[in-house]
């Protein structure tokens, strides 16, 4: 029996079928609760405290991104909750005129613009910190779509043990930190929280004997003991302009926000060759796929292996709700796919006696998690360590899949791994890793 006999698109099918079946209708209390108090407070006129309530709903309810979206007879709100957009409430055309012009107001955009992108921020001070909002308008064919994303820098700048490393991921990631040089990158498609985790590994790192310099496009948290540089495109104030002058100040460990183009990551990989340790982000699918990227943007082979140490591909998966989670048989679809999961693993043994053992969550739904089966959020990971004998293949032009084949002999984590494994330990579950798989 090969891979892809134990698996096939009905399994699969069946499986997405039965979390669309099991999707509860009934609406979040809270959700109706905030629906209700906006509207008051648009009724009575009091529009500033409705945009602040909202706000502040928002961010009681983890949300990160709130949608304006508009239709036909006014705008539909809603909420992006733990990656997933969730349909709060619709406004009429008065009163999304009203709130537009208010957020319009509050981060001081222009209000009589409304044929032109706009975007900027505002911040307001609750629970004893600063919390910054940011603004994006949008021209449509009805008004104005806008978005705002909030950025709260208590939960963007976590505890290192937080990030959901596993043992032996968490054991590479801690190796490759504790070097005074190289570069590491973190990847995947935006969205996946890549700015957490280098702001997170920034923190471990800070320390009064170490100079840290970040350049970013735009600097989204303040970080403590940190300097922090801002790229300004308009002002001629590039990357590669920002850079050259960033590496005379005499830094230990520099954090580029993301690696566009051929300059910067030239850069970034001289920075790393001349004794300091370079973080920094790129967008591709997969930590192998990112050693093509690189190639491809006429980076020499030989430069890559003795600048890069190590990448890092991550995606974000729903965790359970813990308030209402229990534990349940897995179906024989979900046995059929753990199989596929592990499948690759010739050196389990005893694989039949482990799948028997297998236990998994589900949940009942509950106002906590506001009846969506799921709280918050956890990481899984893929890295890719470029040790000596990895490195000699990419200096060879040896392909990719060559190179990831070699680094699973040598005991690399891939992200089918990470997503297995923390679906058996309950993190998360089996339909919640086909959605992002």
């Amino acid at each position: 029996m090969t891979n892809k006999d134990i698996l096939n698109n009905d399994i699969i099918d069946k499986i997405k079928s039965t979390q669309k079946n099991d999707t509860k209708d009934s609406k979040s209390s809270r959700f109706i609760e905030l629906e209700n108090s906006v509207k008051s407070l648009l009724k009575i006129k009091d529009w500033d405290r409705a945009l602040k309530v909202l706000t502040l709903w928002a961010l009681k309810l983890w949300t990160s991104d709130v949608h304006f979206d508009t239709t036909l007879d006014g705008c539909i709100m809603r909420f992006r909750i733990d990656w997933i957009l969730l349909d709060i409430t619709n406004f009429t055309k008065k009163e999304y005129q009203i709130l537009i012009e208010r957020i319009k107001y509050s981060s001081s955009l222009k209000i009589n613009i409304d044929n032109l992108p706009q975007d900027w921020k505002f911040s307001i001070n609750e629970w004893d910190h600063k919390i910054d909002i940011r603004v994006s308008t949008l021209p449509t064919n009805y008004w104005e779509n806008v978005v705002f994303r909030i950025l709260d820098s208590k939960k963007a700048i976590i505890d290192f043990d937080s990030l959901w490393f596993i043992w032996k991921t968490k054991e590479y990631i801690e190796k490759t930190i504790k070097k005074n040089n190289w570069l590491i990158l973190v990847t995947w498609p935006t969205g996946s929280w890549k700015t957490t985790t280098l702001y997170t590994i920034l923190s471990k790192l800070n320390t009064r004997d170490k100079k840290l310099v970040t350049l970013e496009d735009p600097i989204e948290y303040k970080l403590e003991w940190i300097i922090q540089s801002e790229v300004n495109e308009k002002k001629w104030y590039t990357y590669e302009v920002w850079l050259k002058a960033l590496l005379r100040q005499d830094p230990d460990i520099i954090m580029i926000w993301e690696i566009r183009d051929y300059s910067t990551l030239n850069i970034a990989t001289q920075a790393s060759l001349t004794w300091h340790l370079v973080l920094s982000t790129l967008h591709t699918k997969s930590a192998w796929e990112t050693i093509d990227r690189i190639i491809n943007m006429w980076l020499k082979p030989y430069i890559l292996s003795s600048s890069v140490d190590c990448i890092i591909a991550q995606r974000l998966v729903r965790k359970i709700c813990p308030h209402c989670k229990t534990e349940v048989e897995p179906t024989l679809e979900e046995r059929i796919i753990i199989e596929w999961l592990l499948w690759y693993d010739k050196s389990k043994k005893d694989l039949k006696k482990f799948k028997e053992k297998i236990k998994l969550y589900k949940w009942k739904w509950c106002n906590h998690c506001n009846h969506t089966g799921y709280k918050w959020r956890i990481w899984v990971y893929e890295i890719l360590l470029l040790e000596p004998k990895i490195k000699e293949l990419i200096r060879e032009w040896w392909s990719s899949e060559e190179i990831i084949d070699l680094a699973q002999k040598l005991g690399m984590i891939n992200m089918r791994d990470d997503w297995i494994f923390k679906a058996l330990k309950w993190y998360t579950t089996i339909t919640e890793i086909l959605r992002v798989l």
